[in-house]
């Protein structure tokens, strides 16, 4: 005989899990299957940046994912007696005169005041003075903690269930879906990149991307912000950065690679003259899409299998106030936003 519940998830990374709190929170049963393969969440740095440096505007609905994430990861701090969620400010090195005068131009407009501070400063890089730009409203969370807190909370809680999801165990019915011995309503999918083996999913327009990340230890480094220019810097604490990251499409192995180490070193020395030592390398791949949006919704079929994928490289930044909507939406109370919704995809992409 079947046990009953609301929802299955299937992925245990920072979308599932996060999935799972705002479920938890507003108890509704659910379990979780999250396997131990390699997750671009254990990777990625967590920093957020609510600003596109091509336009110096801030992107899409950037204060309300702010103001959520505000909410919900100081939640989840209180909660567990942690300190994964910081505040700490990203400091743009710009290229030139002109695109320093094209930052101070922004920074004085309405759509980007509150997120540009509006006076540059110096800073010296290699012996040569350069300006830089501080991006107000950022910050980081320490993601590989954050996955690891919540795994452990779930797991405690009987609601995470250690194994891989077995896609033909999976029966769905026209009311239901019944898996192995759970009987659910619905079945979530937040598989990250693992959504292309998913015999529903699919046919989706994801574009996963391979990225590289760098630790290094350096005493002589002092940088007490996430620096940009082509690549990051991350203080980390006792002297230690991450550096990254990198952008490569055609490869799609989990191994770090010696090209994207060059390439981060090439891209690190140019704006640090300190010494350094490598310690680390990780690599990850980001669940991309083919227009840098989310995806989420239910199946254009199977009305009780739902995705909620392709946050790419902002999930930190995306996934509270996303997820906050598409359980509204689970719940009936409101159409999920039409710049992520799953049905854009159907008339190109789905064939039935």
């Amino acid at each position: 005989m079947e046990s009953k519940i609301e929802h299955i998830i299937v992925g245990g990374g920072l979308a599932g899990l996060l999935l799972a709190w705002e479920l938890h929170k507003r108890k509704i049963s659910f379990i979780i299957f999250s396997n131990d393969k390699p997750a671009s969440s254990s990777v990625a740095a967590g920093t957020w940046n609510p600003v596109s440096f091509r336009t110096m505007t801030p992107t899409w609905r950037a204060q309300e994912m702010i103001d959520k994430m505000d909410l919900v990861y100081h939640e989840i701090d209180a909660k567990f007696g942690t300190s994964m969620y910081g505040k700490i400010k990203v400091e743009k090195v710009l290229a030139n005169d002109q695109e320093k005068s094209f930052w101070e131009e922004k920074a004085q407009s309405e759509v980007s005041k509150d997120f540009l501070a509006a006076e540059t400063h110096q800073i010296n890089i290699k012996g040569e003075t350069r300006f830089a730009g501080i991006v107000k409203q950022t910050g980081r969370l320490d993601l590989p903690h954050f996955v690891t807190e919540l795994r452990n909370f779930f797991k405690e809680e009987g609601n995470l269930i250690e194994e891989d999801f077995d896609y033909e165990a999976l029966e769905v019915k026209n009311s239901c879906s019944v898996y192995k011995k759970w009987e659910a309503s619905k079945v979530i999918f937040s598989e990250g990149t693992y959504i292309i083996n998913n015999p529903w999913f699919n046919w989706l327009p994801f574009r996963p991307v391979k990225g590289d990340v760098l630790t290094i230890k350096s005493a002589d480094l002092k940088v007490d912000t996430i620096r940009k220019k082509n690549i990051f810097i991350l203080p980390i604490g006792n002297d230690t950065y991450k550096v990254g990251a990198t952008y490569h499409w055609k490869d799609k192995t989990w191994e770090p690679s010696e090209e994207a180490r060059l390439e981060i070193i090439e891209k690190f020395e140019k704006i640090t003259d300190c010494t350094y030592e490598i310690i680390d390398q990780r690599s990850g791949i980001r669940p991309a899409t083919h227009d840098r949006r989310a995806i989420m919704g239910a199946h254009p079929t199977f009305k009780n299998l739902y995705v909620f994928n392709g946050l790419g490289s902002k999930g930190v930044f995306l996934a509270p106030l996303l997820i906050g909507e598409f359980c509204d939406a689970l719940e009936g109370k409101s159409e999920i936003n039409s710049e992520v919704a799953i049905d854009r995809c159907f008339k190109k992409y789905f064939l039935g």
